[in-house]
Formats: structure tokens, C-alpha cells, sequence
């Protein structure tokens, strides 16, 4: 039976936060649409945890309400207590694009006596909320995230500021209070303490610094979710602790899962990504011997059949020789190709969803060529809205996570589809933040399991 259910703004992070509850024995469903009643309610028989993925990170505010209103409106229908909004753990967004103000008012909207905390805490991915300042790790260094070398200079949403609270301030909702390490540290033991505190509360940015207060912040608000709705504006670190959480108090009766990983004998890696982080792990890629194409801005921005079949034609004859791919749209922020892109944009169109709507219509077109045409079982998508589009091109209906390597935050999940081409295919989502250099090796080698957490 349903416990909880989020929205994901992108499908990288979706994923991720599914595969969070799911590392604890959380059965996880993710899907890649808002589903009908009929299958929402289906899947509330037999999963713990229901999640959609969406694409509000790259939408407008104007646009958002299309987007994430019809979900909303079907959780209200799942008798649970508990929504997460899942945004990014380094909390990028602006008042004009993917408003994370505009999400908590179209939640309080559906919910209006709501409590919201803001929890973008994730230890273990290097993500740290200090009273009310967040930090990022970046390679071994952590950087406030005004400072971060990626985040201030994001392409979209550069982040500016690392006061959580006004950061949604300047997005149109002010949080009441803030949650301090010392009150976190005073309550470990009791939780319910804190939850006591914030009954009459209106909001509150948790801190996080360790995986210990981050749990106990989530144990806080598991207890509130029993008198009183929780509208949850968190990143992965919430899942990760609040799964952490029943595993303690023995509300979860399956053992922990295993996470082990087969190797298969090519991969496809489709990176729409931009991040310097997404940069490496190309050059390594093809440093280890995969086969690197550069997509470049014509054959990205134009619909020409002709310039796709040449650009499938290079990749299926690589991988029908054995040879693993890796396919790009730009290496870093630097890349002369990514201003290309902006200025070959039709006049009047939002660049970041028009451009992820590309990359993806073109990226299901050639990951179907290589599961039909090369019979690949394993195909990696790079950057979050690049990854929305396409799966949705794709036709897949949703995911499970089949194997997770925790050190690098990536999560090989099982798809689930109509299309019988498609269905049980396996796919890791990855976002321009997550892993080291070298992930596309062991996405193709395979890993041990628990080792790797």
C-alpha cells in the first residue's frame, strides 16, 4: 500500500530520488507521465513509493501550473500524507525558469493547510545545508553555492545566492523559520520533539550536515505526517533519510536490497548534458576506446532526415563492430556549441525546453535504432531535461531501479513499456552533476554490489 508520492522536475533526478527510497526496501514506481486513475491506483496496491517525473526545471512559471496541477490533483487521490516536490540538491532555479516558489504555490494551492519544509541537504552527495547557507561539493573541494565553480554559472539558472531562504524569497515564497545543526543535534534522539515545535508552523528550511540530522529531520516530519499534510520541497537526501528512517523503527519488512550490477558487451551513452563534470567523463569515455560523435548545432536544431540517418548511420556502424558510443551535443560551458545552439533558436521559444524537446526527440530516435538495429540492452541518457524528452520519445511508461553504485550516485533502472522493443530495457538517467570521470566504464562493466555503497 502507497505510504508517499513526489514529483520529480527532471527525470535524472527522479530517478535518483526513487532509487533513494528504494535502496531501504521501499518498492519504488516511477512514472515517466502522469498516469491515468486507473493505473495510479493500480500501482498504489503495490508499491510503497509512487513517483512522476516531469519537466517543470525547465519550464516557465506561467507553464508550470499545465504541468504539475493534473499531478497533483492525482495524488490527492492516493490518501497519503506525504508529497515531495524533488528538486535538484543543488537547488537551481530562478524566478523565471523551474521557480521552485511557483512549485510550492501550486502545492499549497491543492493542499493550503500544508506544512512545507525545504530540505536540500544530501551528505553523502556532497550537499550541505548550514544554517541556511547551501554548499556543494565540487570535485574534492565543498564551495557555498554562489561560489560553486558549476552553479554560478550555470547556463540557465546561474545560482547567485546561498541563503535557501532567499533564494525562494525572490521566487515568491518566504519560509517562516529555519531549522538549525543545533536544534537537529538536541533532537536526535527525539524527534518528536521537533515535530511537537513545528505543529503549528506554517514552513521551515531544514538544516543538514551529517546523515544523522538529515534522518533526523526526516523522522520529524514522518511524525507530523501523521496529523497533518507535509508538502515536502526536498532533494534526494529527504528519500535517502526518511527510507533510512522506517528501516530503524522496523516499518519496512523486506530485507535491504543488494546492488549488483552485469556487464553488457556495448553501451550507448546519449549526453545532452553541458557541465564540465559531463565534459570529463566524455574525453575519458573516449580515451578508454569508445567511439566519441559530436552532434553539432545543425543537426541538433533542424528536423532534416537525412542529417539524422547519417548520424545513426555512424553510431549503429560503430556498435553493430562491437565498439561502445558515446554521442554529445556540447563538452563543458565553454563549448562554442552551446552559444551556437542559443543563436539558432526560433525567435520567441523558451531556449532550455525547446532545446531539451530536440535532444530528445533525436536521442529516442537513435536509442531505438540501437536496441532494435544493434540489439543493445543498456543505454545511458545524460543531463535531467534531456533525459525528460527522451524517454517520453521513447514510449517508456516507467521505471524500477534495478541496481544502484551509491559512491556515484547512478542508478541502472528497468523500463517498463508497451513496446515489447523497449520493455525491460535498461537505463541509467544521469545528470550533469553525478559521478566521476570514469562511470561510463563501470556502467559497461558492471559493478559488485554492496561494496559499492
Amino acid at each position: 500500500m502507497v505510504r508517499l508520492a513526489f514529483y520529480g522536475d527532471d527525470f535524472t533526478g527522479a530517478s535518483d530520488n526513487a532509487a533513494q527510497y528504494a535502496r531501504h526496501g521501499l518498492r519504488t514506481l516511477l512514472f515517466f507521465s502522469n498516469p491515468d486513475t486507473k493505473a495510479l491506483k493500480k500501482a498504489a496496491q503495490s508499491y510503497d513509493v509512487i513517483g512522476v517525473a516531469g519537466t517543470a526545471r525547465s519550464l516557465r512559471p506561467t507553464e508550470m501550473a499545465d504541468e504539475l496541477m493534473p499531478v497533483l490533483e492525482n495524488f490527492s487521490q492516493l490518501d497519503v500524507n506525504f508529497i515531495q516536490y524533488k528538486c535538484c540538491s543543488t537547488f537551481d532555479s530562478s524566478p523565471s525558469i523551474g521557480s521552485l516558489g511557483e512549485a510550492i504555490r501550486l502545492m499549497r494551492k491543492q493542499w493550503p493547510q500544508s506544512f512545507v519544509p525545504v530540505f536540500a541537504a544530501t551528505p553523502e552527495f556532497g550537499r550541505y545545508t548550514l544554517f541556511g547557507h547551501h554548499y556543494a561539493r565540487a570535485g574534492e573541494q565543498v564551495y557555498r553555492l554562489d561560489r560553486h565553480p558549476v552553479m554560478s554559472r550555470h547556463p540557465v539558472t546561474p545560482m547567485h545566492e546561498s541563503d535557501l531562504g532567499k533564494v525562494l524569497t525572490e521566487q515568491g515564497f518566504e519560509p517562516q523559520l529555519q531549522i538549525d545543526l543545533r536544534q537537529l543535534d538536541a533532537c536526535e534522539a527525539r524527534p518528536n520533539m521537533l515535530a511537537d515545535q513545528l505543529a503549528e508552523k506554517d514552513s521551515a528550511v531544514f538544516d543538514g550536515y551529517t546523515q544523522r540530522q538529515v534522518i533526523t529531520g526526516a523522522a520529524s516530519l514522518w511524525q507530523m505526517s501523521r496529523s497533518r499534510m507535509i508538502c515536502a520541497m526536498a532533494a534526494q537526501g529527504l528519500a535517502h533519510a526518511l527510507g533510512a528512517h522506517l528501516r530503524e523503527q522496523g516499518q519496512i519488512a523486506s530485507p535491504e536490497p543488494s546492488h549488483a550490477l552485469a556487464p553488457v558487451d556495448r553501451l550507448l551513452v546519449l549526453s545532452g548534458s553541458c557541465s564540465a563534470l559531463s565534459a570529463a567523463q566524455i574525453d575519458w569515455a573516449v580515451g578508454a576506446g569508445f567511439t566519441g560523435i559530436r552532434i553539432t548545432p545543425e543537426q541538433l536544431i533542424n528536423t532534416d532526415e537525412a542529417s539524422r540517418q547519417s548520424l545513426q548511420q555512424q553510431m549503429l556502424t560503430a556498435l553493430v563492430a562491437g565498439k561502445s558510443v558515446v554521442m554529445y551535443t556540447a563538452k563543458g560551458p565553454d563549448d562554442d556549441h552551446v552559444a551556437s545552439v542559443q543563436n539558432k533558436l526560433p525567435a520567441g521559444v523558451s531556449a532550455p525546453a525547446f532545446v531539451a524537446h530536440r535532444i530528445g526527440l533525436l536521442y529516442a530516435q537513435l536509442a531505438r535504432a540501437a536496441i532494435v538495429d544493434a540489439g543493445l540492452t543498456r543505454i545511458v541518457v545524460a543531463g535531467g531535461d534531456s533525459s525528460s524528452f527522451t524517454m517520453r520519445q521513447l514510449g517508456a511508461i516507467a521505471l524500477e531501479t534495478k541496481a544502484s553504485h551509491f559512491k556515484q550516485n547512478a542508478h541502472v533502472c528497468t523500463l517498463f513499456s508497451d513496446d515489447p522493443e523497449i520493455h525491460g530495457k535498461e537505463v541509467l538517467l544521469k545528470g550533469g552533476q553525478v559521478g566521476t570521470p570514469e562511470l561510463y566504464g563501470l556502467m559497461l562493466k558492471g559493478f559488485t554490489g554492496q561494496a559499492e555503497q
